[in-house]
């Protein structure tokens, strides 16, 4: 017969077992798999990782690379990863089409510095200020933020413009630059590289008064839901990251130019964005590209923003 010393030494072993396994299962749901594109909103993902933030803060983080916005997003649709930085755009058309995305926090695009598109025009044409763009035929990506972007920035101006569509940006760029198409809209760094090649900057969002376009950390309804606490740590891993850039610029302006893709002939002059601190999606810049696609016919009914927001809190 076990004596009670012997039996309360058996209770405490399964005990310390049970909490062991439990520990196991709650680290196994910790593991992220988050997906960037080659673009400067991913830094500071990449600094977290490298600078062992996200393991400071007790979740094991996998980066997953894409080249494409469409590989990113069915990445995501088929589950096999959690969580991206994307537009809200893209969020709202994912909501539309039944798909349970979050936004959690703004990462680029609170001020209108941080803009990142432009609309120029090819080094020979006759093109030089916006007034000159009615009549002609503008390179895009139709129903992304990149035709979006157009529409609001010309939105202010008396002009009429056709859209033309060439959706690969590096064929848009060639393109531009070889005068097969007067006049496109492009995407940071690429913008700026035209510009060093001749384009001619017609207007950008960086040179208006109100921020037009903003990326988003965003990840699935369904991940959230059985391991919220995980996000919030991703995210306060994240903010430390930023933290880190916005002192040190310097420090990690290498990293930037890898992961941005910044051309070589423009690297050492291209700038840094300052990041900002995570926050809540504010619902006015929301409501902007709500109300395009709904204009645009890409969505038959509104997508409510608190359906697509996740308030991480503090």
């Amino acid at each position: 017969m076990d004596s009670v010393p012997s039996m309360k030494m058996r209770i405490f072993a399964l005990v310390l077992i049970a909490l062991l396994s439990l520990g196991c299962a709650q680290k196994s749901e910790e593991k992220i798999k988050f997906g960037i594109l080659p673009i400067e909103d991913a830094l500071p993902i990449v600094v977290a990782e490298k600078e062992g933030l996200f393991k400071k803060h007790g979740i094991d983080v996998e980066i997953v690379d894409f080249n494409s916005a469409l590989e990113r997003d069915s990445a995501l649709m088929a589950k096999q990863i959690d969580g991206v930085i994307t537009d809200p755009l893209a969020v709202i058309l994912l909501k539309s089409k039944g798909y349970d995305v979050r936004i959690v926090s703004l990462c680029l695009g609170k001020t209108p510095q941080e803009g990142v598109f432009a609309i120029l025009a090819s080094p020979n044409s006759s093109i030089n200020s916006v007034k000159d763009l009615n009549g002609k035929k503008i390179a895009i990506s139709s129903n992304t933020i990149i035709e979006f972007v157009t529409d609001e920035l010309l939105s202010k101006y008396n002009v009429s413009y056709e859209k033309i569509e060439v959706k690969s940006i590096p064929m848009r760029l060639r393109m531009l630059l070889d005068g097969e198409v007067e006049v496109a809209t492009l995407p940071e760094p690429l913008a700026s590289y035209a510009v060093s090649k001749g384009a001619k900057l017609i207007i950008s969002d960086a040179m208006i008064n109100e921020s037009l376009t903003q990326t988003v950390i965003v990840f699935r309804g369904d991940f959230i839901e059985k391991n919220g606490d995980a996000v919030k740590r991703f995210m306060k891993a994240y903010a430390e990251a930023v933290e880190l850039i916005n002192s040190n610029p310097q420090k990690y302006r290498d990293l930037f130019v890898k992961i941005a893709r910044v051309p070589k002939d423009i690297a050492d002059s291209y700038p840094m964005p300052k990041y900002p601190k995570p926050e809540k999606f504010p619902k006015e810049f929301y409501e902007r590209y709500l109300n395009w696609a709904l204009e645009k016919g890409l969505i038959e009914k509104e997508v409510p923003y608190e359906s697509v927001i996740y308030d991480i809190g503090e």
